[in-house]
């Protein structure tokens, strides 16, 4: 258990040929995925290949037991999605060489499946073992740098909080460069349970598969489920095996839970906030309210609010969030943060909330999504969250555009529920729970709603398409304000 895989040959030897690993055309059973790993590895060796080695997500069970396989070797996999690895490949390749990306076999796979008992194993648990890409609030990509003991421990502390038992079937919906949903499968697949991957998020195309596969966990972010109960409302299904819902990702919004509850009738809901920097940080279970922000810190995740001046605020105080705990990540290899700051075994990533009086954190916003604007700091979430409670909004993003007068004005990109709501009832309903500072200048109605691979708003994009409405309209009415 001390490193990520390290259970695979003694699973392999238990049951050989139950079902590990399922895309929908192509399942492996603990005995080929063991067989498919070990094959990767010999590969690695016989290439000489360096430390790090990249892992395209393209082909979700391909990219597993690549993973996998670096990981036994001691080696890191930069993992990224393909869409990613087009816009930033050569950048990848540049910061982070020597990259091993060559994985064609040259080698029968008998002679690599006799030479893999030979191999070294057992790395560390501070080896690092994957290398993932994340945005953060400069929008540009920035790889981070996480160690087998982050995720083991991590393993362990999902297991007790979510209740998960020893047969377990685990569906991941989204693609797997999301550090979310490729936990949700290394997690399963360290555990010995079957998971079944997609190869695109359609929401009936889920459905179906999770119904075939009688998936009994769930591992998804708040846009994919509430897309997933929609379409299971719309077809009047009810799928009673699933007993976990593992959401993160983003804050998920009680409007939803009837719905959730109406398709999933035996699943219990779980929601957790963390980071990829930070793993888990706070857990709420089916027991709390949705009023409870977002949970209590997992055991052995040591959490301060912290003002200025850097000292720990009381309950009640609004400041920084900063962790301590054995999940943290070990460093950005490409690029760099501004917002995650690190001081005597603690890490703030930038996000704000404060404390209650019993230890419950309460999530004000992301530090890179704050909005500067005539003086006072908004988060775009705070703004969402009202816009999400309007009967006519299935979606809500907020942003700031440059604007002379106020240094930034707020606007909202939303998808309507059925037919757009009017501006004017959107402020009212707007004015009736914020500050009027706080209220969008304006909102613009998106007929499609991009997601990333991961499943979460794809934001760059969003705010791309609102500056090019704002842009529009200011030259067809004439309007000046920025």
């Amino acid at each position: 258990m001390s490193y990520v895989g390290a259970t695979l040959d003694l699973l392999a030897g238990r049951e050989p040929d139950r079902v590990a690993l399922s895309d929908g055309r192509h399942t492996l059973t603990r005995a080929e995925l063991l067989g498919h790993v070990e094959a990767c590895e010999v590969l690695l060796a016989h290439r000489g290949a360096p430390y790090r080695v990249l892992v395209s997500t393209g082909t979700a069970v391909a990219a597993l037991c690549r993973l996998l396989a670096a990981a036994r070797s001691g080696r890191a996999a930069v993992v990224v999605d393909p869409v990613h690895l087009e816009r930033h490949g050569e950048r990848l390749r540049r910061s982070l060489a020597p990259l091993f990306s060559d994985w064609n076999e040259t080698s029968p796979r008998a002679a690599m499946r006799t030479e893999a008992a030979a191999l070294p194993r057992k790395p560390e648990p501070d080896t690092p073992f994957y290398i993932g890409l994340t945005s953060g609030s400069t929008g540009h990509p920035k790889a981070f740098q996480r160690s087998h003991r982050s995720w083991t421990e991590s393993f362990r502390l999902a297991d007790e909080a979510f209740g998960l038992g020893a047969d377990e079937r685990v569906l991941v919906p989204g693609g797997l460069g999301h550090s979310l949903h490729l936990f949700g499968a290394i997690h399963a697949l360290h555990r010995g349970w079957r998971v079944d991957v997609v190869r695109s998020f359609q929401p009936a195309a889920v459905l179906r598969r999770m119904q075939e596969a009688a998936s009994t966990v769930l591992v998804t972010t708040p846009t994919q489920l509430r897309l997933l109960a929609i379409a299971g409302d719309r077809e009047e299904l009810r799928l009673g095996a699933l007993r976990r819902i593992l959401i993160s990702g983003a804050k998920w919004h009680a409007r939803d839970r009837a719905l959730v509850a109406a398709v999933f009738p035996q699943a219990e809901c779980h929601e957790f906030y963390g980071t990829s920097e930070t793993s888990f940080i706070s857990h709420r279970g089916p027991a709390d309210s949705l009023g409870e922000g977002v949970g209590r810190p997992f055991p052995g995740v040591e959490v301060e609010v912290r003002g200025p001046e850097g000292c720990a605020l009381g309950p009640g105080g609004e400041g920084e969030i900063w962790v301590r705990s054995p999940l943290l990540f070990d460093s950005y290899v490409m690029g760099d943060e501004p917002m995650t700051r690190a001081a005597a075994g603690w890490l703030t990533v930038g996000d704000r909330g404060h404390l209650d009086d019993e230890g419950r954190i309460f999530l004000a916003g992301r530090g890179g999504r704050m909005i500067v604007t005539s003086g006072l700091n908004v988060f775009a979430e705070e703004i969402e969250a009202a816009l999400l409670e309007h009967p006519g909004v299935a979606q809500a993003a907020v942003f700031g555009v440059p604007d002379i007068l106020r240094g930034a004005r707020i606007v909202a990109a939303l998808q309507p529920a059925g037919r757009a709501p009017e501006q004017a009832d959107l402020r009212r309903h707007c004015l009736a729970r914020l500050e009027r500072a706080k209220v969008p200048r304006h909102f613009h109605f998106a007929d499609h709603w991009p997601l990333t691979p991961g499943g979460k708003p794809d934001l760059p994009a969003l705010e791309a398409w609102v500056r090019e409405q704002e842009e529009a309209d200011a030259g067809v009415s004439g309007r000046r304000e920025a």
